[in-house]
């Protein structure tokens, strides 16, 4: 049976698949949000059996970073997915063998856009967030710190 990501990559729905648009979302138990951890665990279970895992990988992604635009909602979905990554990479071995981390292999155009998304999170993050029982943008730059993340995406 396929799963559901290795029908985005036959349907060249890879944005809709971390998006957690249409058949690709996962519903969180807490509050119903799409939960962008399962659709990476659910990923990661089929690219570790590829030969180049982490070139796969940092290829989609850029794919996935390629067709966002340069709004909140998808600068969140970015944070999500990002932070999935960092929460999940001690759990399969080829997220970090090598010292290979998914954000410094971005090429320099997908890294530049990072940058500007997580820009626009630092301005808009926490008012959009403010009824909401979620974590402050800070708190949410520490988390991704703790799961080791060493770069500064603000800055790229």
């Amino acid at each position: 049976m396929k799963t559901t990501f290795e029908t985005a990559l036959d349907q060249h729905e890879i944005t809709d698949f971390f998006k957690g648009n249409g058949i690709y979302f996962a519903r969180g138990s807490d509050w119903g949000d799409h939960l962008h951890v399962s659709n990476w665990q659910e990923m990661c279970g089929v690219l570790k059996t590829q030969r180049s895992a982490q070139s796969l990988l940092t290829n989609i992604f850029e794919e996935y970073v390629k067709y966002l635009s340069e709004n909140y909602e998808d600068a969140a979905g970015l944070l999500s997915n990002i932070t999935a990554y960092y929460v999940i990479r001690h759990k399969f071995d080829f997220l970090s063998a090598d010292y290979y981390d998914l954000i410094n292999s971005l090429d320099s155009k997908t890294k530049e856009k990072t940058g500007k998304m997580f820009r626009l999170l630092r301005t808009e993050y926490d008012k959009q967030n403010k009824d909401l029982p979620n974590y402050s943008f800070e708190q949410e730059i520490q988390r991704l710190k703790k799961h080791g993340c060493t770069t500064e995406l603000e800055s790229l």
